[in-house]
């Protein structure tokens, strides 16, 4: 509640007090036009409040959810995947390889 520091704080003869200034300042005519007014000054007041606050939630999800959305991004973004490599097969060309490296051909051997 709004006032709630307000109830708290003012014991049951400051009311009889306050409520007996606002009788002799409005007037017993006026009284209950008076409270209407408050009550629905309060009302407005409260369902801006409650709106206001809504708000705020709704842009705290949105901010959620951006920043949800720019940290996957940038986790993408600095992924360092594997090399696959080549797709050749080398183990076929490897006796050849060392063949050459010997000096001579791995297919035409000499005897």
């Amino acid at each position: 509640m709004a006032f709630a520091f307000i109830f708290n704080d003012v014991g049951v003869g400051e009311w009889f007090v306050l409520l007996a200034v606002v009788l002799v300042v409005v007037g017993p005519k006026r009284l209950p036009e008076t409270a209407r007014n408050i009550g629905r000054w309060y009302s407005r007041m409260r369902r801006a409040a409650d709106s206001f606050k809504r708000q705020l939630m709704d842009m705290d999800t949105d901010f959620e959810s951006a920043a949800s959305s720019v940290e996957t991004g940038l986790e993408d973004a600095f992924t360092v995947e594997p090399d696959p490599g080549p797709e050749e097969d080398f183990t076929a060309a490897a006796p050849a390889a060392a063949a050459d490296a010997e000096g001579g051909d791995a297919d035409h051997k000499e005897s």
